[in-house]
């Protein structure tokens, strides 16, 4: 456990447990608070905050909790080695960027919508050599919310502040669609249902594993149906009302009915590479229903799992 005074250059410092005065001059989000103050990435302020890693005045908070005069922190992890074996930043050629910015399906002057291919990762972390939010802060813009690496589709991207709490808040009060497309393994017994299945997040030496808890886990609720049978596997559209880690997986598996290739929850058995290389899930279409005033919708290509002929 390690902790933070207001003069510290990073995170990090004595083993005990230290408060420290804010000393906040202009009520701002916490995530963002601790950007300013400390100098770490967004994505990784959301991170602390969403592992119960920080207390206010004594008190777990969320990241949108607005931070006051004299209110003390206190962080619960070491991050000052974390700082100490972060990667350099990736330098990003111009070449490097258009790739990026060609992945771009909706665009105005507050936000951005990518189509984020399988394989990139939203966030940095070991083993990752450059993330979306590289690219993101080369921007100075801001994620909003994250996917999965392995999981591609939409991925919305503020390029102010003012987006940035508009849109953490619709997340927060599920004011926003999503739809999500996967192949999975064998059919569903019934054409459409909901899945209510508590998750709880544990961590398994450096990895990170989503499983059902009924006693202690977080609600997290998934709508489903089928679009397609094809025997032995089956195309489902699914909506996921909460928006918990790896949610859609899990609650798949549990279905009965694993994503295909995703080994980490449904063993060798669920691969299918004559079907499809990669994870076979694809963040599709989100909605919103007022966009300032008007409805908005972003909606990808159907990826390559999906057979656009059977549909």
């Amino acid at each position: 456990m390690n902790s933070i005074g207001s003069g510290s250059p990073y995170l990090g410092g004595s083993s005990r447990r230290v408060s420290a005065t804010m000393g906040v001059q202009k009520s701002i989000r916490l995530d963002k608070f601790l950007c300013k103050k400390f100098d770490i990435s967004f994505g990784l302020a959301q991170k602390i905050i969403r592992e119960k890693k920080i207390k206010v005045n004594g008190l777990r908070v969320d990241a949108s909790y607005k931070t006051l005069e004299a209110d003390q922190i206190e962080i619960f992890a070491d991050l000052k080695n974390r700082t100490e074996h972060e990667k350099k930043k990736p330098q990003i050629s111009g070449e490097r960027m258009n790739k990026f910015l060609a992945l771009i399906v909706f665009e105005d002057e507050n936000l951005v919508a990518i189509n984020k291919p399988s394989g990139l990762a939203t966030q940095g972390g070991s083993g990752i050599e450059i993330s979306v939010n590289d690219f993101v802060s080369a921007k100075k813009w801001q994620l909003v919310h994250r996917l999965d690496k392995d999981t591609s589709g939409i991925l919305l991207i503020a390029k102010n502040s003012k987006i940035a709490d508009f849109f953490l808040d619709a997340f927060k009060n599920k004011t926003i669609k999503k739809t999500y497309l996967a192949l999975v393994r064998g059919v569903p017994k019934k054409s459409s249902g909901v899945i209510n299945i508590p998750l709880r997040k544990k961590l398994l030496g450096k990895n990170e594993k989503v499983s059902p808890d009924f006693e202690s886990g977080k609600e997290a609720i998934t709508e489903f149906r089928i679009l397609k049978n094809f025997g032995d596997h089956a195309l489902l559209e699914l909506n996921p009302l909460t928006g918990r880690t790896h949610q859609i997986r899990v609650h798949c598996k549990e279905l009965g009915n694993a994503v295909l290739n995703d080994v980490k929850y449904g063993g060798k058995e669920v691969v299918r590479k004559d079907l499809c290389k990669r994870l076979c899930l694809h963040a599709y279409r989100i909605e919103l229903a007022d966009y300032f005033g008007k409805k908005l919708e972003i909606k990808t290509e159907l990826p390559e799992f999906v057979n656009i002929r059977s549909l």
